[in-house]
């Protein structure tokens, strides 16, 4: 029986060809397998074929999971409103809700933007603070989304971890969180 890691070496070996300065020997293609291995093998050659399009060398692990999600995304149409559309979506939502009735949003992110930046502060923008408003707007929700993304991956990797190892790093995961919060 193939492991998946040797069916992930055997999908990625061939683009050695595109990138033959890569470096790359069977050592590193382990190593890729393992960190890659959470991805469906055809998530992968489809990533890898996005990213001879656009990658000039070898493409990172981080590059190839990204190429992965966002086709991913694409096929199931589940992919996150850019900071802009979130914007868009929250300007709306003053103008369909105002402050007191409840807001329906898209997505956990949009959100948890709106609740930082302040539904009422939203509500009440004046005209002449509108464009400082929206660049802020725009900069909370990257950083929502990329604290909810490194959740979920730290999540991912936790779970593969052997379960008290995975114990270990959650309590020191949670120290210090508390830690930074005081």
């Amino acid at each position: 029986m193939v492991t998946k890691e040797a069916e992930i070496i055997r999908v990625l070996k061939p683009y050695f060809m595109a990138f033959p300065r890569s470096g790359m020997d069977e050592g590193a293609l382990l190593i890729y397998a393992r960190a890659l291995s959470e991805l469906e093998v055809s998530e992968i050659n489809a990533a890898m074929l996005m990213l001879l399009k656009t990658s000039k060398f070898w493409p990172s692990v981080a590059e190839i999971f990204a190429a992965a999600k966002n086709i991913r995304d694409k096929v199931q149409g589940t992919g996150l409103p850019t900071a802009a559309d979130a914007w868009g979506e929250s300007i709306g939502l003053v103008r369909k809700y105002g402050i007191y009735k409840p807001w329906e949003y898209s997505c956990r992110e949009v959100e948890e933007t709106v609740e930082r930046f302040g539904r009422r502060e939203l509500c009440l923008i004046e005209e002449n603070a509108v464009n400082t408003a929206r660049a802020q707007f725009m900069r909370m929700y990257d950083q929502v989304v990329s604290r909810i993304q490194m959740d979920k991956e730290t999540d991912a990797v936790l779970q593969r971890l052997p379960e008290e190892k995975a114990k270990i790093a959650h309590g020191k995961i949670i120290e210090l969180a508390e830690a930074k919060r005081a």
